[in-house]
C-alpha cells in the first residue's frame, strides 16, 4: 500500500515537471542550495498561484506566514508571504526514517516583490537540507521533493 501511495506521488511529480518544461521554465536561478525563480506577475497572483498549484499536484499548504503584514507592526512595508507546504503521505515516510527531518518538513517557500516590484518565488533544495540525513530513502525523497517544488514555482511564475 505505501508503495503504491508513493508511486502516485512520484507519478504527480513527473507530470508536473513535464508540464513545466513544456510551457516554457522562468528565469531560475541557483545560489548554492537555494533556488530563485524570478516571475513578471504580481505578489498576489503568484501567491494565489502557488496555493492553487500546490493543493492541485498532491501536496497542501499547511501553513501561511504573512511576513509583509507581520513586518508592517515595524514601519516596514513589504510584500512577502512564507508557505508551509508538504504532503502528509511523504512526510510520514521521511519521519518514519529520522524524526529529526522535522527541523526540515513541511517545506518552506517564499513568494515576495524585491524594492523594484519585481516578484520572486525562493526555496532551499529539498535534497540540500535532507542530504545531511545519509539515509536513502530520505534522499530519494528529497530529490523527489526538489523535482516537485521546481515543478510548482515554474508554473506559478509563469
Amino acid at each position: 500500500m505505501r508503495f503504491k501511495q508513493f508511486a502516485t506521488v512520484f507519478l504527480a511529480v513527473l507530470a508536473t515537471t513535464a508540464y513545466a518544461a513544456s510551457v516554457g521554465a522562468s528565469e531560475t536561478t541557483f545560489a548554492g542550495t537555494r533556488v530563485t525563480v524570478d516571475s513578471s506577475k504580481s505578489y498576489e497572483q503568484v501567491v494565489d498561484a502557488l496555493k492553487s498549484l500546490v493543493a492541485k499536484n498532491g501536496m497542501m499548504v499547511m501553513a501561511e506566514v504573512n511576513q509583509g503584514q507581520m513586518l508592517s507592526m515595524t514601519g516596514l512595508s513589504l510584500k512577502a508571504t512564507v508557505l508551509l507546504v508538504g504532503n502528509p503521505t511523504v512526510g510520514k515516510q521521511l519521519f518514519e526514517q529520522d524524526q529529526a527531518v522535522g527541523l526540515y518538513v513541511p517545506l518552506r517557500v517564499s513568494v515576495y516583490a524585491d524594492a523594484n516590484g519585481k516578484t520572486h518565488v525562493e526555496y532551499d533544495r529539498p535534497s540540500s537540507l535532507l542530504g545531511q540525513f545519509k539515509n536513502e530513502k530520505i534522499t530519494m525523497a528529497a530529490k523527489m521533493l526538489d523535482e516537485k517544488l521546481d515543478g510548482l514555482a515554474n508554473m506559478a511564475a509563469k
